[in-house]
Formats: structure tokens, sequence, C-alpha cells
């Protein structure tokens, strides 16, 4: 833990230096004049408004998705811990130093205590951060004046994921912090992609896909409730209808013309024995997609609690099942 240490000595020094900061982003019973309100989940699994009288100066964020953002909104140095990043060469590669940068990076997550020492007035993360098991409930962060919000598309109970609900996470983020014009131009970026793809291809077949990821023995397919799914049929493909579980007979049968392959962070880099797995399956050969050489690896953080990553979501997906948009050629 190396990471941790480090970050830790540089925390302490600096509060030698500067003293600590004081909490600015408490939550009250009113927003006030210049205050902002957003909407979002408890631990409880309950909407309830959150309010901030002032932009958060202290905030832990958890996980690529919380971390990247607050990159994309230029908010470097509101950022007192990231964590949950398996490496920074996840991070997108405009916003790497920055995040070398930053006063504390650790893959790992750190507990309640350590939390606490680092005086956050926010935390970002998903609603697994809030629990008993990681770092407290949102009820036990709130009591203490420190305001949380969790990504939507993290939330298990919300039975739908849509893109809106990245949309959404970063246009709240900017309201938080004042950066509501960078934020919407990060989103308009999506949308304008997106409008892109579907005017190319308005009078173009979609191509019958399938999204699927290896965990252990099974293959889990990424239904029509899910981020990756939803964004496949925005950028005109039609996504096979399959169960949440896939066999080989199953894929055989449904034949698709194109294969996303989700691979997570334990093989971001390597990957290619997962592509093997499954263009190597002698039984697999007549299948389309790999008969065609089109399977396309898409990493998690582009289609699972993606926010500001998932303009490359989209530009996978629509470039795995359109290439001649992206000038290249398409498999006959």
């Amino acid at each position: 833990m190396e990471f941790l240490k480090y970050g830790f000595y540089l925390l302490v020094i600096t509060q030698l230096l500067t003293g600590c900061a004081s909490n600015t982003g408490r939550i009250t019973q009113e927003a006030g004049k210049n205050g902002v309100v957003v909407s979002n989940y408890n631990s409880r699994q309950q909407q309830e408004n959150i309010y901030f009288t002032a932009a958060p100066r202290r905030v832990v964020a958890v996980w690529q998705n919380s971390v990247e953002t607050l990159l994309a909104l230029e908010l470097k140095d509101r950022i007192v811990a990231a964590i949950g990043v398996p490496d920074a060469d996840c991070i997108k590669e405009e916003y790497r130093a920055d995040y070398r940068a930053l006063p504390i990076v650790s893959p790992q997550n750190l507990d309640c205590e350590n939390i606490l020492m680092l005086e956050p007035d926010f935390i970002l993360g998903w609603s697994s951060t809030f629990t008993e098991k990681s770092i407290k409930t949102t009820d036990f962060w709130h009591s203490r004046g420190v305001n949380t919000y969790m990504a939507e598309s993290s939330c298990g109970f919300k039975q739908e994921k849509r893109i809106e609900d990245e949309y959404r996470y970063i246009l709240d983020l900017g309201r938080i912090f004042s950066r509501e014009e960078r934020a919407n131009q990060i989103v308009a970026q999506m949308q304008q992609e997106i409008a892109r793809v579907r005017a190319g291809t308005r009078d173009k077949p979609k191509p019958r896909a399938l999204i699927l990821e290896f965990l252990g023995k099974d293959i889990r397919s990424y239904g029509q409730n899910t981020l990756a799914g939803d964004i496949l049929n925005k950028v005109n493909g039609e996504l096979a209808d399959a169960e949440d579980t896939i066999s080989y007979e199953r894929l055989i049968e449904i034949n698709p013309e194109v294969i996303f392959l989700v691979v997570s962070e334990d093989y971001y880099k390597d990957h290619d024995f997962l592509v093997d797995k499954l263009t190597g399956n002698d039984a697999l050969q007549g299948v389309a997609a790999i008969k065609n050489k089109r399977v396309q690896v898409v990493p998690l953080y582009c289609v699972y609690g993606s926010a500001t990553r998932t303009i490359d979501g989209i530009k996978l997906l629509a470039r795995g099942l359109h290439p001649e948009l992206y000038g290249e050629k398409k498999a006959e």
C-alpha cells in the first residue's frame, strides 16, 4: 500500500502548513439563496434532496467515474482522495498527470476512520460505497455534516439503466461545483455523436449484436435494461434477445453479426486470452461475428457507471456496428 502511505504523508505535511479546511458543503434544511439542491438516493434506497450551500472543497471520490468526472470538470484541487482506480493507465490520457498529482490515490478502499481523518465535505461514490461493510451509510455521513452522492447507474435496486442517468450525473456535478458550462459541453459531445451515428445509418439495416462478459464459467449477456444495451440501441444496433446467462448453444442459435466483449478491471491490460476463449472456440467458428472478425473489446468503465467515459462507449459500440462511419472497411 505504498500509494496510501505516500498520500497520508503528503496529507499530514499539507495540514501542518495550511491547517485543516473547514466543511463548506454542509447539509442544511434549505439550500439558501445561492445554494444548490439535487435529488439523489440514500443507503435506504430512498430518494432525498441533498443541499449545498457552497461548492464542496474537500472531496473523497470513489471509483473511476467519480474521479474522472471531477478531473474533467477541472476540479483536481478539490479532491483529497481518489479511490478505486486500478491503475493510472485507466484514466483518460489527458487527465493522467492531474490524477497522479492528487494527494492520495489508492486502488483499494479506505476505511471509515481514514476518511474521517481527511475531513471531507463531500463523498462521491456508488451505492456499494455507502454501506456498513464499506465506508458507512449516507446517514452516518450526513449526521457529521458531510454530503454524499451515489451514481444512480450503480444502484442495483434500479432495474433500468439508461444513458440519461450518466447525463444527469455529469450535469448534477456541474451544478454542485458551478461547472455547468463544462458539464453541458461533455453531455453535448455524447448527444452529438449519437445524433451523427443515427443520421449516418438512418436508411441502413441494424446489425444484430450481443454484448457478452465472461464471469467465471458463465457468460453474461447484457440485456435491454443495461446501459450497454441502451447505448447499442441508440447507435442503431439491434440487441439480440438473450437470457442474462447465455450458453454457447444459444449463442450459435442467435448467430450475431457483431459481438462486444466486456472486460472488467482485472483484464484491462490482458484481455487477449478472453478474446481467444471466444474466437478460438471450434464450435463457434460458424457464428457470423467470429467468422467475419467482428468481435470488439469494451472496457467495463465505458458501459457501466461510465459518466464522462460514456463517449468512449458510444464510439466503441458505434464503430463495431458501423465501421464505415469511422473510416474502416466493413466486413462482408
